[in-house]
């Protein structure tokens, strides 16, 4: 199976998440409820020291060896309750490599708000970083994420209501991981700067 098809076996040929998979520079996948690998990039693949390929129908335990118990229960939290686990901080011995990284999970829901997969997004950190200090060299001047419409409109100085008229109207930088109704939003604050300064000026 080629490295395209492993999108658009999940999110269909002309979902734009898809191409955002294969070109990000951060580790990104998409488990079920047992924990197995539905869609992945090559950053992530890389991270964990297994082909893509390989990745698919696994679970994180036989990806991950003994690092998985470190995830598990945030997983296990995101599906339960519905909302992001962010920032958790992993590490140890991989099946091939000793790897350390952040981890950010983000539910993924189906028309009827049920959790169905939940969405990962993996930034490795250098040998002897620690979260903290790779949070300060990435994001300088703000938190990396804005979790939910309330976090984005609070760090606009604006209503829900407001930021989601522009998001229709001006393209306000709001990020998915789905499109069903419901589904999780966040934003990268950078883009939203950006985009500020851009309408502003």
């Amino acid at each position: 199976m080629g490295r395209k098809d492993i999108y658009k076996d999940f999110f269909g040929e002309e979902h734009l998440f898809s191409e955002f998979l294969q070109t990000s520079s951060v580790g990104l996948g998409v488990l079920d409820e047992q924990l197995r690998y539905r869609a992945l990039n090559a950053q992530l693949a890389w991270i964990n020291g297994v082909p893509a390929e390989s990745h698919l129908g696994k679970t994180v335990q036989e990806i991950l060896g003994e690092v998985a118990s470190q995830v598990q229960p945030a997983f296990a939290k995101a599906f339960a309750v519905g909302e992001p686990v962010l920032n958790l901080e992993v590490g140890g011995a991989l099946p091939t490599k000793q790897s350390r990284g952040i981890v950010n999970l983000f539910p993924m829901k189906d028309e009827n708000g049920r959790v169905k997969h939940v969405g990962g997004v993996v930034i490795e950190l250098p040998t002897g970083l620690r979260l903290e200090t790779c949070k300060s060299k990435l994001f300088p001047d703000a938190s990396p994420v804005l979790r939910s419409w309330k976090e984005i409109a609070h760090y606009l100085g604006t209503c829900v209501r407001t930021v989601q008229r522009w998001e229709q109207a001006h393209n306000f930088p709001v990020r998915r991981l789905q499109r069903a109704k419901g589904a999780a939003v966040f934003a990268v604050v950078s883009e939203v700067n950006d985009w500020m300064r851009a309408k502003t000026r």
